[in-house]
């Protein structure tokens, strides 16, 4: 019963550790892929980061929507020689999240002020709506 205890301690307190070194949601810096800290993100270093993060969001009951989607090395690489500098992990994941924006219609016009929402064209301003009176 001891050992138990101590098994169920030890596997706790590695996950409070795993979990304290990555961000739940969003990307995950540049730093915590970079683990000998010497500027530059190996392909080792990048995948064994990845399945630490799944571990993580696995053991906190997270669901990991999408992870089939997740890039791969190569293209984030886009130099191709091997190694991810800060500008490329960096730019990458800009560019993911203005693709996800302009996909989400967060700039084309499909928010609350272009006409499907309340204040304009099929909202309830402008005589589509059924007011008290009718």
């Amino acid at each position: 019963m001891k050992t138990f205890k101590i098994a169920i301690l030890s596997i706790a307190t590695c996950t409070l550790l795993v979990a304290q070194n990555f961000p739940n949601k969003g990307p995950i810096p540049f730093n915590s892929y970079d683990k000998n800290s010497d500027g530059e993100i190996t392909s080792k270093e990048f995948y064994d980061v990845r399945a630490e993060r799944m571990t993580q969001k696995a053991n906190q009951n997270m669901p990991m929507r999408n992870a089939q989607n997740a890039p791969s090395f190569e293209d984030i690489d886009k130099n191709g020689d091997k190694k991810i500098t800060t500008q490329e992990l960096q730019g990458y994941q800009l560019n993911k999240m203005s693709t996800r924006m302009n996909n989400k219609g967060m700039n084309k016009g499909q928010g609350m002020n272009n006409g499907q929402g309340m204040n304009r064209g099929q909202g309830m301003n402008n005589g589509q709506g059924r007011g008290l009176n009718n």
